[in-house]
């Protein structure tokens, strides 16, 4: 059985201030540290501390541990709004009706309601309406959807929320149907009462949404109907697209959260039509292809947008007399979820409408736990590989198109999957980009050998590949882009090259064939270090990807690895007992010695060598971003100088030779991914390699580069090409 430990660590700024802040970071890892490896996990803080394996700490001055899993903040903001609102109600206490515009006082004056009104305005709005759906008037809908807007605000701030449902339900019936009934004959002259109607519909569809989540009476389980007679409602639910055959565990409103962190929040803000949701979509137990490769739980951006008109509605009748039946009260009308991912712009009825949509909540409200926020997962499956077995692997958000390019994200040491949150976030929120690929995340522990980790991303491709496209059917499958963070650009590499025998011989002089052993360990030898590459990888993009290992892979830093990563245990027993039989024909220092994936970095292993000559000899279409680390000045009017490192990897080091293009990054490595300068030349690139396959059967394109000439830094020179000239 696994042991629990809380662990509080006291973490100082050592800025050379006598008063330099303490911070207190608790962490608690269920099952992730054994017992006896507590007291060394705690050695190995303090050890990464003061070598430099932090995120901006440089070698002459140490700077608040930020450390990937040990972070003091999350990845991105996200609370629910619900309490503030709360607050705000109680403060403002009750409040009068406010008075009704002059342009709906007229309306309701030629209704003869005008002194009702005055006596009792929420009467005389149920009255207008009545008579308003009997003649099919657009000025008495539009002033019935006005006024009960009106008063479903009011009621919202005094706390009266069954009035407010009420309301808000009449705003809604009244908006739609002068919306969406073809019988309700508008006049020329109130086409600028079209923008006030949109606010009303979309204002009192979301309230009374919010009213279906507080009764629990809004289904996510696909049952196609949310019916409570005794409230007057009667709707048919339906899921539009590609999420049409899916049950949701949740749905909430995007509008009861708050995001922050965020370098752009991609929402529309009133300009379309509907509400936006977050929907919970748990992983199904289901023979489908795909099902393996969602998350646990996804989050999905959905609009609910209502129609009054019912599904099935009999031809010649209108959907204001389907409506107007013996149960005057009860609303009946379709709720129709589309994911603006999907599509932007539907049709309803005779109308063409852009959504209303918010595809960023949804992204923070899946990092709403703060165990995949602070990226404390990362932190347990570093020190612990067998840590939850099943968040491993590779994953998507969407569901499989054969028409799109994948693009597959692959983090860093001591990093998850939810890294790349910010990435995915503006690439979502570009058109072009959204509809042109399709975003796939490769998540495993990171305490093993980068060759190891490597085998296992290769294994998982093939799966997925031939599970999601079993015929070869999609050609966009084979010009998929792999985007790599430190240590996962190494993996990425590892994909588009032949092994030939150099990495085997670095175990040993003896055939493979010759070794005995368990079948299964030998195989998972062979696959480790006789491997081909992949054609479908076409474009690799390096992040800060230490192509000659890092230097704080050292003896001190790899013998504590040692001890609290669980990489001792990390080989089978099988493994152990083939590399026992066979022990005269290993090697000193041969691979399958090494035991964690520091080891595996270090600038002296032989295997970064054959690593970088075998890159050479991939033809794969190579892109590097590296970082730099901004060295502080006493003088703060000073020009900002950079260090030639991002505080881990060396500048020169996460540059290859065969590179097409290189950038440079003011940021340190943890969060050099999450750069906007990053994220836009990943962007950048993207966009070039769709021109490029829309443009292969002609001459390639001039392709603007992102740097050109001579970078200097610290008596480095790095001489980036020409890549426009490259790809001629």
């Amino acid at each position: 059985m696994k042991s629990n430990h809380s662990v509080q660590l006291d973490i100082f700024e050592n800025s050379g201030f006598s008063d330099a802040p303490t911070m207190a970071v608790e962490l608690s890892f269920v099952g992730a540290i054994r017992a006896d490896g507590f007291r060394h996990f705690l050695i190995l803080i303090g050890m990464l501390c003061f070598v430099g394996m932090n995120s901006g700490c440089a070698a002459t001055q140490m700077q608040l541990v930020r450390l990937s899993g040990v972070g003091y903040e999350g990845l991105v903001e996200i609370e629910p709004v619900e309490s503030k609102s709360r607050k705000r109600i109680r403060r403002r206490g009750r409040y009068q009706i406010p008075p009704a515009p002059d342009e709906i006082m007229s309306i309701i004056s030629q209704y003869g309601l005008s002194n009702s009104y005055l006596a009792d305005p929420l009467h005389a709005t149920r009255e207008l309406k009545n008579l308003a759906e009997d003649s099919s008037a657009s000025d008495g809908l539009y002033a019935t959807a006005q006024l009960a807007r009106i008063h479903a605000q009011w009621a919202e701030y005094s706390g009266e929320a069954e009035i407010a449902f009420e309301m808000n339900k009449v705003a809604l019936e009244s908006s739609s149907l002068y919306i969406f009934d073809s019988s309700v004959e508008k006049q020329p002259e109130a086409s600028g009462r079209d923008f006030n109607v949109r606010q009303i519909y979309n204002k009192s569809l979301e309230g009374f949404l919010a009213a279906l989540v507080a009764r629990r009476d809004l289904p996510g389980d696909g049952s196609g109907k949310i019916v409570n007679l005794s409230a007057g409602y009667e709707i048919d639910l339906e899921v539009n697209g590609r999420w049409s055959d899916v049950n949701f565990s949740e749905l909430v409103l995007s509008r009861d959260f708050e995001v922050g962190r965020f370098e752009n929040q991609f929402r529309t803000n009133g300009r379309g039509w509907g509400v936006p949701l977050i929907a919970v979509r748990n992983r199904q137990l289901s023979s489908d292809s795909d099902e393996m490769f969602y998350p646990e739980k996804l989050p999905i951006p959905m609009t609910a947008v209502f129609q009054i008109q019912p599904s099935g509605d009999p031809a010649g009748e209108s959907s204001s007399q389907l409506n107007r039946s013996t149960e005057s009260n009860l609303m009946r009308g379709k709720l129709v979820l589309f994911d603006p991912l999907e599509q932007t712009n539907v049709a309803v009825g005779q109308h063409q409408f852009e959504l209303e949509s918010d595809i960023t909540t949804p992204l923070a409200f899946g990092l709403i736990d703060p165990f995949l926020n602070k990226e404390l997962n990362a932190t347990v499956s570093l020190f612990n590989p067998e840590y939850a077995p099943e968040s491993y692997g590779l994953f998507m958000l969407e569901p499989f198109d054969p028409d799109k390019i994948p693009v597959i994200f692959v983090h860093g040491f001591w990093s998850s999957a939810t890294t790349w949150i910010h990435m995915l976030n503006e690439l979502r929120g570009d058109a072009e980009v959204r509809e042109n690929f399709q975003f796939w995340f490769y998540s495993y522990p990171t305490g093993k050998p980068f060759w190891e980790s490597a085998r296992e991303l290769r294994s998982d491709l093939a799966e997925m590949v031939d599970s999601l496209d079993p015929n070869h059917e999609s050609i966009c499958r084979d010009e998929a882009v792999m985007v790599g963070h430190s240590m996962g650009g190494l993996l990425s590499l590892m994909q588009t090259f032949d092994s030939g025998d150099e990495f085997w011989k670095l175990n040993s002089d003896y055939p493979l064939s010759g070794f005995q052993g368990d079948p299964k360990s030998l195989s998972a030898l062979k696959d480790s270090f006789y491997f081909r590459k992949n054609p479908s990888i076409d474009r690799v993009i390096t992040i800060a990807t230490p192509f000659g290992g890092s230097r704080y892979s050292n003896q001190a830093t790899q013998w504590f690895g040692k001890k609290v990563i669980s990489g001792t245990q990390q080989k089978s027993v099988d493994l152990e007992q083939l590399i026992k039989a066979n022990q005269e024909k290993w090697k000193q220092g041969s691979l399958v010695e090494f035991t964690t994936s520091i080891e595996s970095l270090n600038p002296q292993n032989p295997a970064i060598q054959i690593f970088n000559e075998r890159v050479k000899t991939s033809g794969v279409n190579l892109h590097n971003i590296a970082g730099q680390v901004e060295e502080k000045s006493i003088f703060s009017k000073s020009k900002a100088k950079f260090a030639d490192d991002d505080g881990v990897v060396d500048v020169e080091d996460a540059l290859s030779s065969v590179a097409i293009s290189k950038k440079l990054v003011p940021s340190e490595h943890n969060h050099v991914h999450q750069h906007p300068e990053t994220i836009e030349e990943v962007r950048r690139l993207l966009k070039v390699h769709w021109e490029q396959r829309q443009r292969a059967n002609g001459s390639p394109p001039i392709i603007p580069i992102s740097s050109e000439g001579t970078v200097r830094s610290k008596g480095v020179q790095f001489q980036f090409q020409d890549e426009a000239k490259s790809l001629r």
